[in-house]
Order: C-alpha cells, then structure tokens, then sequence
C-alpha cells in the first residue's frame, strides 16, 4: 500500500523498513549501489537521470510490493524532480562516407583489371606484323612441303642428247623422305597446334620473318626455314611445338604468358 501524502522516496524508505531490509539489501537485490538507493529515497532523480529514475523507482516498488502505477504518477507530479522525456528529431544526416569509399575502391579494381586485359591483347594486336601472312600467300625461304606430300627438287641441266628422265615421285604419307629433304637443304622444320586464340612471331637465321600473326584454337601450322630461329610465342601455355618431329617444352621459356626461345 501506498501513502499518498508521503513523496515517492518517502513511500519507498517506508516500505523498505517495513519489510526489514537494510539500503545494502536493497541494492544487492536491485543490482545498484548504495550511494542510489539513498538518491532514490530522498527524491534526488535529477541525480540519476529521469528515464533511469523511473525504471529504477519501478524495480524498487516491485520489491517492496508496493502500488507501482501510483508511484510512477507521483513522480510526474508537480513539485517533484521528475522530468517529461521529449524525444526529439535533430535531422542527423547519415555519412555514407564509408559505404561510398568502398564502392569506388572496387570500382576502381574493376577498371584496373579490364584496363590490363584490354593492355596485354592491344600488345599482342599490335606485335609487327609479317607483309603478307603465310595463310595467304607463303613464301618460304627453302622448300615448304605439308606432311605426306613430296618435295620436288630442281633437276641439274642435262646435255641436250641426254634422254629426259621422269621425276621420281615419292609416295604419299612418307613423312620421313620430306623431313630428309629439308635435312639436306639445311632446313629445320617446325609444327605447331593450338588450344587457344594465340599470336606467333618466328625469325629465321636471316632475321627474316617466317610468319607474323594471330591463329585461332584448333589452327595448326608448319614452317620450314633456315635455322637457328627466334620465336615469340603469346598464350604459350596453349601452344604445342615440336621441332624437325620432337616436342619442345615451352613452359621453360615462358615469362607471364609469353615464350621466347631461339630453336637451332
């Protein structure tokens, strides 16, 4: 029960030795401290702040069992230190400073990385190129033979009585009669396939260009020419090269992407 006349610290100084309990009892039940309990009972809620008062008179009307309504009310009334809480709207902009930072920090990654991979194809579109590519119209320095076609040889002169004698043909799918051939001439030959799109710069002992372009994945091709050579191969790690028949490993030639070799 609650004493109407008495103030709401008064009302609960006397509930509280009512029951027997100590201002030490009281905070260790209500988990505060003593210096409070004595701030709640003589009224001092200026001292503690209006919302926590509140919440603290309620905890300790519960305790001592008493109306908690009426003692919350009384606080509201005038002559007590009891203040309204008045939430108020100060329009505190919200930064969006560090969202914005991260958003252009990936953006700037993004253009970073398309910006080296538009670099590294323009090179690679833009590596001298050959006046003519092979595709279209070869021109090889020695003899160029596809495997398991023959090679003809121009025959020395021939007296005018010497009956002429009929070219010897070679028969087809002999790969090794084409392989001696360019031996002979003091030609090398190389093969190369391709896995994907990659780009092919080859040199011969005359720094005379064989070839000069880009070929597709699935695109093979062959060069026969004057060795020593020097090749500049991009993406060579989809390239297979062999050369005059045996597999050469273009991984201990590659730096990033691109092999450089010199084949003797």
């Amino acid at each position: 029960m609650s004493d109407a006349s008495l103030s709401v610290g008064a009302q609960l100084a006397r509930g509280r030795e009512a029951q027997g309990l100590s201002v030490a009892d009281v905070a260790n039940r209500l988990k505060l401290t003593p210096k409070q309990i004595n701030a709640l009972e003589n009224d001092q809620f200026d001292s503690l702040g209006p919302v926590f008062s509140r919440g603290f008179v309620r905890n300790y009307a519960r305790l001592l069992q008493l109306d908690v309504p009426i003692l919350l009310d009384a606080m509201q009334a005038p002559g007590t230190a009891a203040e309204d809480l008045t939430i108020r709207d100060e329009h505190i902009a919200i930064s969006h400073s560090l969202s914005q930072y991260w958003l252009k920090l990936i953006a700037a990654i993004i253009i970073i990385a398309i910006g080296l991979t538009l670099g590294v194809y323009q090179w690679l579109r833009n590596a001298p190129t050959a006046p003519a590519r092979l595709a279209q119209a070869p021109a090889p320095v020695a003899p160029t033979a596809a495997v398991g076609t023959a090679v003809p040889t121009a025959a020395p002169a021939m007296p005018l009585s010497a009956p002429a004698t009929p070219p010897t043909e070679a028969p087809a799918g002999n790969v090794a009669a084409t392989a001696n051939t360019a031996t002979a001439a003091g030609s090398a030959v190389i093969d190369l396939h391709f896995k994907q799109d990659a780009w092919v710069d080859i040199n011969d002992a005359n720094k005379k260009r064989i070839v000069s372009r880009l070929y597709h994945a699935g695109e093979t091709a062959q060069f026969t020419g004057l060795p020593p050579f020097t090749a500049v191969l991009g993406n060579a790690a989809n390239v297979s090269l062999t050369y005059n028949g045996k597999p050469v490993d273009l991984a201990a030639h590659t730096k990033v992407s691109v092999a450089r070799l010199t084949l003797e």
